[in-house]
C-alpha cells in the first residue's frame, strides 16, 4: 500500500514467487527457531538418556568442589590404588575425568570391599595417577610417557584411552563469537591536572541498536555455535563409548570377579574376560577350575598376559600377534613367553619360533621395499599369526619332497634361507601355492619376489633383488632344467647360453634351489629326492638396489660379472652373495603369510 507521503508501507507479507499466495516470513522464522531449539533439546536429552542407560545420573553440570575432595579406592585388576577425585579430573574433558566425576560411581563393578573395580593394567594406572597429582587444580591435556614406555602397549593403550579428550582437536581453531551489541554511553575524558574541567556537554543518549541488529547478532552467534554444539555432542558420545566397557554390563554373572594368587599378588578379572577365549579354554580354567595359587611364574608376566586378553575383550577383537608382542615392554622375553603358554596363548603362535630366521624387522623392510610396485604383495607387519613357520630344513629334512609336503595348501609363502659360512640372509616371497600334481616340471603364472635381508660386516647391503611373474617348479620326477650355469667354462663366452644346471625351484628369476650340475650323477635321482642345500643366486645391474653399484664383490673368477647376449636389455648379471654365484645353505625355512 502507498501512504499519503508516497512511500510504500513496510509489510511482513510478500507474494509467493509462483503467485500461490502470501507467506508471513516472520512467523516462519519464529517457527524454525522454535524447531531448532526443540531439536537441540532432543539431542541433549538423548545424551542424558544414554548416560542414564549406562548407569550414570544424567547430570550434565560440573561436579561440586566438595565432591572433588573425595578419596576413591580402586581394585585395579587386583592391585589396590587410592586417588583423590580432583586428581582424576585434572584433565578436563578427558575420558578419565568423565569416569570419575561422580555421576558414574554407581555404575562401576565393586569388589567385596566395595572398591571400584577397573579392568586396567595396574602399573599404568598407578603411573598415570602419580603424574596427574602434580597437575591437580590445573588444566592439562596430555601426559608424556617416558621413552622406555612409548612402545609398551600395556602403558600406551591405557594412558591414551584414559587421557583422550575428544574435543581437543575440534576446539583448536575455535574463537568465541562476540556477544550481541547492547549499546552504551562513551565515558567522558578525565579532567587534566591543574586545568578547569570543561563545562559538561549536553547529554545526548547514544542510539540503541535496532531490533534487526540484535537479531542478526544472535543469528550469527547461532551459526557459529551450532557446529560446536554438534562437536560437543559427538565428543560426549565418544567419551561414553570409551568408558562403557569399564562399567557394569548388566549381566551380574559376567560382571562377577574371579581372582588368582600369583606368588602372593592378586590378579583379578571379570568372569566375562576370563571366559572370553572360550568357556573351557586354558585361560578360563586358570581362573575358574585350576588351583588359584601359583608360584610358577612372576606376577608381572601374568599381569601383562591378562591385560592382553582384557584389551582384546574391550575392543571386541581377537587376540592378535602384534598386540601380544607390543605387550612385552621391558620385561624379560623368556618369562613372558612362559606366561603366555601357561595361560593358553601359545607363544609360538603369537610371537613366532624362538629359533626362527624371520624377524619383524625383515617383514617391515620388505613392506617398505615393495611400496614402489603398483601391485605390492600383502606382507603382514610381524611374525606370529598369520605368519607361521611351517618348515625348517634342519628339523624337517632337506629334500624337495620334505618342503613340498610342508607347504602343501599354504599361500602366500615366504622362503627364507641362510648362506653357510657368511650368515647372509635371503628371502623369496611367493604369492601363490607351490603345487606339484605329477612327475613333470611346471611353470605356473605365480608372481614371486626376491630380497636380501642381511649382509655381512664388510658387505652390509640389503634390498629388493627383483621379481618375476612365473615360477619354475620341479615335479616328483623331473627337475627344472632351464637353469644357466655361469661358472661352467663353456658358458663364459658372451653368446653361449648352454643350460647344463638343474634345480627343483626357481623363484623371482633370482634364486635356484636344489641346484646340481648334469655331470654330478650318472643316474639322476627323482626330483623328490633332490636336496635343497645347494643354491644359486643372481641379479642384474638394473634390478639390484642403487647403493649396490659400488659393491666390490670378491672376484676370484673372471666370470663373476657375466654378460649374456640373449639378454641385451639386462646385460650384466651379478652374484648376490659374497660366496659367488653358487653357495651352500646353512638353514632354510618356509612361512605361510596368510590363511589357516
Amino acid at each position: 500500500m502507498i501512504g499519503a507521503g508516497g512511500s510504500r508501507e513496510p509489510s511482513q507479507k510478500r507474494r509467493h514467487p509462483n503467485g500461490e499466495g502470501e507467506e508471513n516470513f516472520l512467523d516462519i522464522t519464529i517457527e524454525h527457531s522454535q524447531r531448532v531449539t526443540e531439536e537441540l533439546i532432543k539431542l541433549r536429552n538423548a545424551i542424558i538418556e544414554k548416560d542414564r542407560a549406562m548407569g550414570g545420573t544424567g547430570d550434565l553440570t560440573a561436579p561440586s568442589a566438595e565432591s572433588m575432595r573425595d578419596v576413591l579406592e580402586f581394585n585395579v585388576a587386583g592391585e589396590t590404588v587410592r586417588a583423590r577425585r580432583s586428581t582424576l579430573c585434572a584433565a578436563k574433558g578427558s575420558v578419565l575425568a568423565l569416569m570419575f566425576c561422580g555421576k558414574f560411581d554407581a555404575a562401576f563393578i565393586r569388589d567385596e570391599k566395595n572398591r571400584i573395580f577397573i579392568q586396567c593394567y595396574g602399573p599404568a594406572f598407578k603411573w598415570l595417577v602419580g603424574e596427574l597429582i602434580m597437575y591437580e587444580g590445573e588444566q592439562i591435556e596430555n601426559v608424556a610417557l617416558p621413552a622406555s614406555k612409548q612402545k609398551d602397549a600395556a602403558f600406551t593403550y591405557w594412558v591414551e584411552l584414559l587421557m583422550y579428550i575428544p574435543s581437543t582437536k575440534r576446539r583448536a581453531n575455535y574463537t568465541a563469537p562476540p556477544p550481541p551489541s547492547q549499546g552504551h554511553n562513551q565515558p567522558q575524558p578525565a579532567p587534566q591536572p591543574y586545568q578547569h574541567p570543561p563545562p559538561p556537554a549536553h547529554h545526548q543518549p547514544q542510539p540503541q541498536p535496532q531490533p534487526q541488529q540484535l537479531l542478526q547478532g544472535l543469528v550469527n552467534a547461532i551459526r557459529m555455535l551450532i557446529p560446536l554444539a554438534f562437536d560437543d555432542m559427538a565428543a560426549q558420545l565418544e567419551r561414553l563409548e570409551a568408558i562403557r566397557p569399564l562399567l557394569k554390563s548388566g549381566n551380574a554373572e559376567e560382571d562377577s570377579l574371579v581372582s588368582i594368587d600369583v606368588s602372593g599378588s592378586a590378579v583379578t578379572v571379570t568372569k566375562a574376560v576370563a571366559t572370553s577365549l572360550g568357556d573351557d579354554s586354558t585361560f578360563a580354567n586358570r581362573f575358574l577350575k585350576y588351583d588359584p595359587l601359583t608360584v610358577d611364574v612372576a606376577p608381572e608376566y601374568v599381569q601383562r598376559v591378562v591385560n592382553v586378553v582384557a584389551r582384546a575383550f574391550m575392543k571386541r577383537t581377537t587376540v592378535k600377534a602384534l598386540d601380544v608382542q607390543r605387550a612385552v615392554g621391558e620385561s624379560d622375553i623368556k618369562g613372558f613367553r612362559h606366561a603366555l603358554t601357561m595361560y593358553g596363548l601359545h607363544d609360538v603362535r603369537y610371537m613366532g619360533p624362538v629359533d626362527g630366521l624371520l624377524e619383524n624387522e625383515h617383514l617391515q623392510k620388505m613392506r617398505q621395499w615393495c611400496e614402489k610396485y603398483s601391485e605390492a604383495p600383502a606382507i603382514p607387519p610381524c611374525v606370529g599369526e598369520p605368519v607361521i613357520r611351517i618348515y625348517k630344513a634342519t628339523m624337517d629334512g632337506w629334500r624337495w619332497l620334505h618342503l613340498l609336503y610342508a607347504v602343501k595348501g599354504h599361500s602366500p609363502l615366504l622362503i627364507i634361507f641362510k648362506v653357510a659360512d657368511s650368515n647372509e640372509l635371503f628371502a623369496s616371497l611367493i604369492e601363490g601355492p607351490i603345487e606339484v600334481t605329477g612327475p613333470a616340471a611346471s611353470r605356473p603364472g605365480i608372481k614371486s619376489h626376491a630380497f636380501k635381508l642381511q649382509g655381512t660386516e664388510s658387505h652390509p647391503y640389503v634390498g629388493a633383488l627383483g621379481w618375476a611373474d612365473k615360477l619354475n617348479i620341479a615335479g616328483t620326477q623331473v627337475v627344472v632344467e632351464d637353469i644357466f650355469d655361469p661358472r661352467a667354462p663353456e658358458n663364459r663366452e658372451r653368446d653361449r647360453y648352454t643350460r647344463d644346471l638343474s634345480a627343483v625351484l626357481r623363484a623371482a628369476g633370482t634364486f635356484d634351489f636344489g641346484t646340481r650340475r648334469a655331470d654330478q650323477w650318472q643316474t639322476a635321482p627323482p626330483a623328490s629326492d633332490e636336496t635343497l642345500k645347494s643354491c644359486q643366486g643372481n641379479t642384474t645391474h638394473k634390478c639390484e638396489p642403487a647403493d649396490w653399484h659400488q659393491w666390490d664383490r670378491p672376484s676370484v673368477h673372471s666370470w663373476d660379472y657375466y654378460c649374456s647376449g640373449d639378454h641385451r636389455d639386462y646385460p650384466f648379471w651379478y652374484p648376490v652373495s659374497i660366496k659367488g654365484w653358487q653357495f651352500e645353505l646353512a638353514e632354510l625355512e618356509a612361512y605361510r603369510l596368510g590363511g589357516a
